[in-house]
């Protein structure tokens, strides 16, 4: 009787706690929102996206392609063939001398060698270095941006790399990290070669990047430098920049503030240049362009177009509080059901916005779109992300950034985890040894009454028969 009772009981059957958990949970906006435009930011699977593709209003420009760039929040305002690989002469120094303020001291010395300079071509200028001739970082920087000379910068490039080869992989892998995607460099001063390419949009990043040391900006806005005699060279050597922006009046610009120009047969006229503005920079890029004096007057058309045509602001994250609350009120009030809650929030805001001016003065409102949004009620920690969008009076609505809000579940034993289970498992049984020792212990006690009362019975027949006798 024991047995069967103790074996009823770990027969019973355990059933798992379920629910239909397999539905998403559907979120929908506020309100309606339009189709938003992004922010031309890079983005290597859809090539350059422009703030504007087909402006009526944009000044013409001589040039195979040309590009304008805001530096300051990183969007690409006009442009044309961005993405088409091209020659880009001299502008190729921007990077050669990038790499030098970053991989040497300017004070260091340079001793130049014969393959530094043997493999130039006849007639690319050069400053007329020599075997041996010693020669300051800081003075080939000089006269790699103001005179273009090759000379120095090769001897700047064989200074990092050991070699033509050696320097062009430190430049291809250095342009890929500044997110250069279209650039492939093959000598550090723009020789003339099919397979030495880019882009005006990857040029634009890589003049970004320039700006960042003061010293690129001096050496290429100087008008006149001299380089003292050295071991092999006994005269001073002049150093006049070439640089119309620098050594005219007809083409002086007064918020250039650095560039490099170039040229050869197969890129035709090239040249790449910051002007600054009210706190703005702009970065401009023409390629191909056919006549050297006319990239000047192009870009400053551009640079002026740029500054007059789009106006740049901040982004403030007080802009989105409003939007931010409700949102927050509203996906708790769709997953509260599921034991889930907001428990952190991210707003991962685009610093700077740039709009075209007109477009800016009729005011906009911000908002969260939702459209689309999903959240999985059976994960127990989530993190959804919503874009962040301003809506113009014209209409137009831009990206401003993303709200991230990390979902998680509250304290309960909806859906225990497997350390719960296994530790209701052995409660459970627990709860069964004791009914059992119970019930055993009840029949224990059961059987001694039992026996005892037999006892009595037995001892009263007993006495019972004896009186009979």
């Amino acid at each position: 009787m024991c047995l069967n009772i103790l074996v009823a009981l770990f027969s019973f059957p355990v059933y798992a706690r379920t629910s239909d958990d397999s539905k998403l949970i559907p979120f929908e906006s506020l309100s309606d929102q339009a189709v938003f435009e992004e922010q031309s930011t890079d983005n290597p699977n859809q090539g350059t996206v422009l703030l504007d593709t087909h402006p009526q209003d944009l000044p013409k420009i001589d040039g195979k392609a040309f590009i304008l760039y805001d530096a300051l929040s990183e969007n690409f305002l006009v442009g044309d063939d961005c993405d088409t690989p091209l020659a880009p002469a001299s502008t190729t120094k921007v990077l050669s001398i990038i790499l030098a303020l970053e991989l040497l001291n300017l004070d260091d010395i340079i001793t130049v060698t014969r393959d530094m300079y043997d493999y130039i071509p006849e007639g690319y200028v050069v400053m007329g270095l020599v075997e041996g001739e010693e020669i300051t970082v800081r003075d080939a920087i000089y006269a790699s941006l103001m005179t273009s000379a090759n000379d120095a910068c090769s001897a700047l490039a064989f200074q990092m790399g050991g070699s033509k080869e050696g320097f062009s992989d430190l430049m291809n892998k250095r342009a890929a990290e500044l997110g250069c995607l279209n650039t492939h460099f093959t000598n550090p001063f723009g020789y003339s070669d099919p397979d030495h390419t880019t882009t005006v949009h990857d040029m634009a990043l890589i003049m970004q990047k320039a700006l960042e040391f003061d010293f690129f900006k001096e050496a290429s806005t100087t008008r006149v430098y001299a380089i003292d005699p050295t071991n092999k060279y006994s005269d001073k050597r002049t150093l006049n920049n070439g640089n119309r922006f620098i050594s005219t009046t007809t083409y002086s610009y007064d918020k250039y503030v650095a560039g490099k120009t170039g040229y050869t047969d197969l890129s035709g006229h090239t040249i790449v240049a910051a002007a600054e503005s009210d706190g703005r920079t702009l970065i401009g890029v023409i390629f191909g362009a056919s006549v050297s004096e006319i990239r000047y007057s192009n870009l400053i058309d551009l640079f002026e177009y740029g500054f007059e045509t789009y106006t740049t602001t901040s982004n403030d994250e007080s802009e989105y509080k409003t939007a931010t609350e409700e949102v927050i009120m509203q996906i708790n009030g769709k997953v509260s059901e599921y034991g889930l809650s907001i428990t952190d929030t991210v707003l991962d805001l685009q610093p700077y916005i740039t709009v075209r001016a007109t477009r800016s003065v009729v005011g906009y409102s911000t908002s969260i779109d939702l459209t689309g949004a999903v959240a999985d009620p059976t994960q127990s920690v989530q993190i959804l992300t919503f874009p962040i969008i301003r809506r113009y009076s014209d209409g137009t609505t831009l990206l401003a950034g993303h709200f991230k809000a990390t979902l998680s579940r509250e304290a309960t034993n909806a859906n225990p985890s497997n350390d719960d289970k296994d530790s209701g498992k052995w409660i459970g049984t627990i709860q069964k040894v004791i009914i059992v020792l119970v019930l055993i212990i009840i029949a224990l006690i059961a059987l001694a009454l039992f026996i005892r009362i037999q006892r009595r019975r037995k001892a009263m027949m007993n006495r019972k028969r004896t009186r009979i006798l």
